[in-house]
Parts: structure tokens; C-alpha cells; sequence
């Protein structure tokens, strides 16, 4: 086991971070306090991309993977928006939106498969 999977990603508090993102009470919230979510999210993805891609790896032989790829290259772009003037709230959610993602396809990845029959 390489040391990036000895440690597993949190991601009961990733969800918990999307989730009050997402919650439409969130588009309440001041400037400040979308920005401390979005500098968490973001976090969360720089965790999570890696985490993913190496559970990926380099030849996706299954659909899982392959949606995988599909969830990273979503992540890689949405990190590299910056929001407008003023939609700061909207580019938070899209970022706890694939954080959500993200977080399934790790767990899909991760959970041991069926042990290979003799």
C-alpha cells in the first residue's frame, strides 16, 4: 500500500463543508464566510484530486475509473475558475458540488472488490 492511501481523505467533513455550501441559506452568507468555504473546498479538492487520480491509476480498465477521469478533469477546471465579481456564492457551490463528487467516486474506487476467485 503506497502512503497516499494509508491516509484516507475526510470526507465526512468535505461533505459537511459542501453541504452548508449548498444549503440555499448559504447564499445569505457574507463575503467573508463564502470565501472561508471556498478556501476549504478548494483544499478539499487538492486533497481529493491526487487521492483519486491514484486510485485511477494510469490505465482505467473499469467504468468506475473512467468516470473517475471524468470527475477529475471536472475538478481540475472548476479549480481553475476564478469567480466574478459577485458570483462568489455560485462558484462555491459548483466546487462543493464536484467535492461531492469527487468524494463518492474516492469511495467507489477505494471499497475492496470481490475477492478473486482460485
Amino acid at each position: 500500500m503506497t502512503a497516499a492511501r494509508q491516509v484516507h481523505p475526510d470526507l465526512a467533513i468535505m461533505r459537511e463543508t459542501a453541504a452548508i455550501v449548498l444549503d440555499p441559506a448559504a447564499l445569505a452568507a457574507s463575503r467573508d464566510e463564502i470565501a472561508a468555504l471556498t478556501e476549504a473546498l478548494t483544499g478539499h479538492l487538492h486533497e481529493l484530486v491526487p487521492a483519486v487520480e491514484e486510485l485511477t491509476g494510469s490505465r482505467p480498465s473499469t467504468a468506475d475509473q473512467v468516470c473517475a477521469l471524468a470527475g477529475l478533469a471536472e475538478a481540475r477546471r472548476k479549480l481553475g475558475q476564478q469567480p466574478e465579481e459577485g458570483r462568489e456564492a455560485a462558484h462555491a457551490r459548483r466546487l462543493a458540488r464536484v467535492t461531492l463528487a469527487l468524494s463518492t467516486h474516492w469511495e467507489t474506487l477505494f471499497a475492496p472488490g470481490p475477492a478473486p476467485s482460485r
